[in-house]
């Protein structure tokens, strides 16, 4: 069975899930005796490498946080293959747009390792909206980020070329998990070359060959932990600021 646990908070947890809130777009906002209220609503649930726990389709009862591990967000066109729209690690939250509109889930999610999710439930999460207005407010926020990233994801859908596509998924994870290094900016989440390819309808040898030729040029280096480091020059031709 995926889960592994399923039950509240213990105190070593709960100073975990501290920073892992403080370094999420919504709830970076709250004190940190906001934070621990928020953490009184939480159930710890541990997933195995490729349990999936949310259905596109499915109804939905609960917002899901990843405190470790990593995730990937997909659909399965008309012929049956999986699209990958999205990969997230810790910090990053889902769920929570069915427990706002009362539809089904959008999309499937599964794990691409051991991760470990919080879980806040529908009633309590509705409660925390309409006690904590910091909350509400940064949920508006990742919510407009969401919308404008729906944008670039149909942008990059209009492009046939390999360059212009991955350029602009770069693009999108730079602004959403970019930390500056001096003049250039670092990825802080790790993206394989098939995993690129996947969320950007390109083969796998095209992706490597364009990253390849990127590095020939000076646009891209890769750390020892195989995170992307992206120059001044990248950030310019690809107008990211």
């Amino acid at each position: 069975m995926a889960r592994i646990e399923d039950g509240g908070i213990m105190e070593n947890e709960a100073n975990m899930l501290i920073g892992v809130l403080r370094r999420s777009p919504a709830f970076s906002y709250l004190s940190e005796d906001e934070l621990r209220i928020v953490i009184s609503k939480v159930h710890v649930r541990q997933y195995d490498k490729n349990a999936k726990f949310m259905h596109e389709g499915d109804s939905n009862n609960f917002m899901y946080l990843i405190i470790y591990g990593r995730v990937k967000i997909s659909l399965v066109n008309s012929d049956g293959k999986e699209m990958i729209l999205a990969i997230r690690q810790s910090g990053d939250y889902f769920g929570e747009m069915s427990l706002i509109d009362g539809k089904t889930n959008s999309a499937t999610v599964c794990a691409m390792e051991k991760t470990m999710i919080a879980v806040i439930y529908k009633e309590d999460f509705c409660s925390l909206l309409h006690s904590q207005p910091k909350l509400l407010l940064g949920m508006l926020r990742e919510l407009c980020f969401r919308l404008r990233e729906a944008n670039e994801i149909i942008e990059r859908l209009s492009y046939n070329k390999a360059p212009q596509k991955l350029g602009l998924l770069f693009k999108n994870y730079i602004n959403r998990y970019g930390k500056k290094d001096n003049d250039s900016i670092v990825l802080t989440i790790r993206l394989t070359h098939q995993e690129i390819a996947d969320m950007s309808g390109l083969a796998r040898e095209t992706v490597t060959a364009t990253v390849n030729q990127w590095k020939t040029d000076g646009y891209i280096t890769t750390s020892g932990e195989g995170l992307f480091c992206f120059s001044p020059s990248f950030l310019e031709k690809f107008l990211i600021l």
